[in-house]
């Protein structure tokens, strides 16, 4: 085997190489920001969550504070 047939198949193993390495890189890079907004997501669910708990709590505390309001009035008004 001549020089320039060695130089030409090392050329070609080291493109293959060099696209296998960026077709990988582009697919980890994919992986990643799928799975970074996915926990994203789920941090945003869970706060959005604990949120609702706590808006389901003040509502179910004010109705009943405007009720006895109402019947105060009522009290009085007809006294």
């Amino acid at each position: 085997m001549d020089y320039m047939t060695l130089l030409l198949g090392s050329a070609a193993i080291a493109a293959l190489v060099g696209l296998a390495f960026m077709s990988g890189w582009e697919l980890g890079s994919a992986s990643g920001i799928d799975r970074e907004r996915e926990s994203a997501n789920r941090r945003v669910n869970g706060v959005l969550a604990s949120v609702k708990d706590v808006i389901a709590y003040e509502n179910n505390r004010k109705p009943k504070a405007a009720r006895n309001r109402r019947k105060a009035q009522r009290k009085a008004v007809r006294a």
